[in-house]
């Protein structure tokens, strides 16, 4: 992917709603080659954000389910995307309920450091899991939003595994609900 991206001059690469995806390409890639890169890593909420701030991209409307946010570890805390998430998400939302210790503070899904991808580690998740539940249950919300899609899958696993009924949903599935259509010329 560097050297696609440095062969074709972009200034930018945008990284998807990964955690992993986002500390490799973002800081695990220049240690590695031993230099920077000739083009910034932009996590994908950034730039919503940017263009949402630029008026780039408008939404309409807002979705009025209970709605709490799981910031997730490599994003947030290790990453320091902290006010685009949130910012996004109120833009789009009219029932947000933060979780007890959100943001920089907020637990983490279980799954983190590579816990998801280690079968042996599955009761270690299960039990992580269960200071997000008392989390979760916290803010009586039904739809958890998260902006890693490794986060979402560990968190349907522990809402399974807990027989909770709670829909989880990725920031950019939820904004692009909500994006305004470009209306056609002569359109009211």
């Amino acid at each position: 992917m560097v050297n696609a991206a440095e062969k074709l001059k972009v200034k930018y690469v945008i990284s998807p709603e990964c955690g992993h995806a986002y500390t490799a390409i973002r800081w695990e890639g220049p240690n590695l080659m031993g230099r920077q890169y000739n083009f910034e890593v932009i996590y994908i909420l950034e730039l919503l954000e940017q263009l949402k701030r630029e008026g780039r991209i408008k939404t309409d409307g807002k979705d009025e389910r209970a709605i709490t946010f799981h910031d997730p570890c490599q994003i947030v805390r290790r990453g320091g995307v902290l006010q685009q998430p949130e910012e996004l998400l109120n833009s789009v939302a009219g029932n947000v309920t933060l979780m007890p210790d959100s943001g920089m503070w907020n637990w983490c899904c279980g799954g983190g450091g590579g816990v998801s991808a280690n079968e042996r580690a599955e009761p270690l998740k299960l039990k992580a899991f269960n200071r997000k539940k008392r989390q979760l249950e916290a803010t009586g919300a039904d739809t958890l939003v998260t902006a890693c899609a490794n986060c979402r899958i560990v968190l349907e696993e522990g809402l399974e595994e807990n027989e909770m009924e709670v829909e989880v949903i990725g920031l950019t599935e939820l904004l692009a609900e909500y994006l305004e259509e470009k209306k056609e010329a002569g359109e009211s």
